[in-house]
């Protein structure tokens, strides 16, 4: 019976297909390539991975994921192997497939169709999204815990550092020992074909680092918008006296300001960080008795001044938050 992870228990499978994929094989270190599916009736096996480096969120996602996967065939009609993209929707259990390669039997490698996004059409696409939701979600520690435990109960199996030939010799030299690997009929050379293979890892290997930019950069800009949310939250409980005629200055130039206001009385640089402080004064009279000639009571004018500093911090050339410290601040700085 061909070993399919649907009908097979890992206490019975993983252990001795772990040691038939992984035993004798040393390569070098090219892609952690995860088994997720190896099934059908010979001579229509077929034999999926997904390649765990190049799982990578999505622009401005937590819950989208692009990974790639090859999918290996023995039937003769089929090409040898394909691979694509496959970009995955955790909350809508949907994919998307793109830059599909086809390796056909007969000839050099050619692009295949790209699919609009769909429900998992059958269980290899199943498997393929179960997969890379799972793993897009951990960290790298964590993935690499599991590479190293490699006791995935749904019998997801770590191949190890492996590049797609030597996968795709794997299935053939491992696990379809009882089938006969159609020959090539191509004029390109099984090697030239190999190499190919290798540049599009090496392509792929870039597409990685700049999929780990971008999502390096998303990360950095969600870390700033919340950090920018706190600091509002914060403000409004803080300020808010003088709030409702200050918060329209948040996210302006500094020139905007001065243009404004005049020139502060303070200005401080601290690193990325530009500060200018405002004073304003506010005058309070009162009559203050001075004396008293017998019933007669003697008073004057009396001034109290009240000063409010309001501190401006302007990153990059922009206001990005306030702060006043003194008395009358609502007064000084409120609405007028």
């Amino acid at each position: 019976m061909p070993f399919d992870l649907h009908t097979i228990t890992p206490a019975r499978t993983s252990a001795p297909i772990l040691a038939i994929l992984v035993l004798g094989i040393a390569l070098p270190a090219q892609a952690n390539q995860w088994l997720v599916h190896t099934g059908g009736e010979r001579p229509n096996r077929t034999f999926t991975v997904v390649d765990e480096d190049f799982i990578n969120p999505e622009f401005n996602s937590d819950t989208s994921f692009k990974v790639e996967a090859a999918t290996i065939y023995e039937a003769a009609s089929q090409p040898d192997w394909t691979t694509a993209n496959y970009h995955v929707d955790c909350q809508r259990k949907t994919l998307r497939i793109d830059l599909v390669q086809i390796s056909p039997r007969n000839g050099a490698l050619r692009r295949g169709q790209d699919v609009s996004e769909h429900a998992p059409a059958d269980v290899i696409e199943h498997q393929i999204l179960t997969f890379a939701c799972d793993k897009g979600q951990k960290s790298s520690a964590q993935r690499a815990e599991e590479r190293e435990a490699n006791n995935d109960p749904r019998n997801f199996i770590y191949m190890g550092p492996i590049s797609l030939p030597k996968v795709v010799d794997a299935a053939w030299e491992k696990l379809w020992v009882d089938g006969q690997r159609p020959a090539y009929s191509s004029d390109v050379s099984i090697a030239e074909q190999n190499a190919q293979v290798e540049q599009i890892m090496r392509d792929k290997d870039k597409l990685v680092a700049q999929a780990g930019g971008i999502a390096a950069q998303s990360q950095r800009d969600a870390d700033a918008l919340a950090a920018s949310q706190k600091r509002r939250s914060d403000r409004l409980k803080r300020e808010k006296e003088v709030a409702p005629a200050l918060e329209e200055w948040i996210g302006r130039s500094e020139a905007e300001l001065t243009d404004a206001w005049g020139p502060p009385a303070t200005i401080s640089d601290g690193g990325p960080v530009r500060t200018l402080v405002y004073r304003r004064t506010h005058s309070e009279f009162h009559d203050a008795q001075v004396g008293q000639t017998g019933n007669v009571a003697h008073f004057e004018k009396r001034e109290n001044q009240f000063h409010c500093d309001l501190t401006l911090e302007f990153r990059s050339g922009v206001l990005e938050d306030y702060f006043t410290a003194g008395d009358r601040c609502q007064i000084l700085w409120g609405p007028r």
